[in-house]
């Protein structure tokens, strides 16, 4: 069923990755609309990195078809517009290469886009180097003072966000992929806050009484913290299918007033190398 809209899509959508040394540190998704890339501003600002690697792969979703290096210097030069996450939570970039790359195309902003309405999402989950794609439909739309929210029945996951939410029927990006909402987060917090204080008491009494050397106090610390850890990571990755889109209104300001970089039209994508 969304074999067509893949077809359509999947060359105009790559993963952002944050690098601190050899080490990956965050990730999302961004793709291409008249030669710019288009993500969220809270993937474009990122903890301090040392390069952002930014990788397209071919149809099959997973082998690497191009691949650029940036930077963080020269990452950061490359924004032309952007809005904080509590805002309208996007980043617009010009980057050279990707002015070659097939663009999406934005819906008319006189479309109506009703709840119901079929959609797809396209992007990097959970920080892998493989493009995926979801479905779902647009379950609810809301504002927050003037910024215009979708919620979305898709699973939206970690490293989603900065994709494209995507008409179905007409393959055309009508929002930008923010975050997913997890229903047990509250519940998270509240586990998460039991071991601080747990690791507190236990810290308070220790040094009071030790075996063969070892104080038992120590030790459930630790363990506590290891618990800690482990269920941030849990909530971390936990996802209940629901996730939350932009809409275009801001984005659109800047291609409103912008042109598309100038490229060579016969050229249809970037090979590898």
């Amino acid at each position: 069923m969304y074999q067509k809209l893949w077809l359509k899509t999947w060359q105009s959508v790559c993963s952002i990755q944050h690098w601190r040394g050899a080490e990956k540190i965050a990730s999302g998704s961004g793709f291409v609309v008249d030669g710019y890339l288009i993500t969220n501003n809270h993937v474009f600002y990122c903890p301090p990195s040392d390069k952002v690697v930014i990788e397209f792969v071919e149809q099959d979703g997973s082998t690497v078809m191009f691949k650029k290096e940036l930077t963080k210097q020269e990452f950061g030069a490359a924004l032309k517009e952007g809005s904080p996450e509590e805002n309208w939570d996007f980043a617009i970039l010009q980057i050279d290469e990707l002015r070659y790359f097939p663009s999406l195309k934005f819906c008319a902003p006189e479309k109506k886009i009703s709840v119901g309405t079929s959609i797809g999402l396209l992007g990097y989950a959970f920080d892998q180097k493989n493009l995926s794609i979801h479905s779902g439909i647009i379950s609810s739309k809301f504002c927050k003072g003037s910024i215009k929210y979708m919620q979305i029945d898709a699973s939206v996951n970690q490293g989603n966000s900065g994709g494209p939410l995507i008409d179905y029927e007409t393959g055309e990006v009508i929002g930008i992929i923010t975050r997913a909402a997890k229903g047990l987060t509250k519940m998270f917090d509240e586990l998460i806050e039991s071991f601080d204080g747990n690791i507190e008491a236990l810290s308070a009494v220790a040094g009071g009484v030790k075996f063969s050397g070892i104080d038992p106090m120590d030790v459930l610390a630790v363990s506590q913290r290891q618990m800690k850890i482990i269920s941030n990571e849990i909530k971390r990755s936990a996802n209940v299918g629901i996730g939350y889109a932009f809409a275009l209104d801001g984005v659109r300001n800047f291609f409103n007033s912008t042109p598309p970089p100038l490229h060579d039209a016969s050229m249809s994508r970037v090979d590898a190398g």
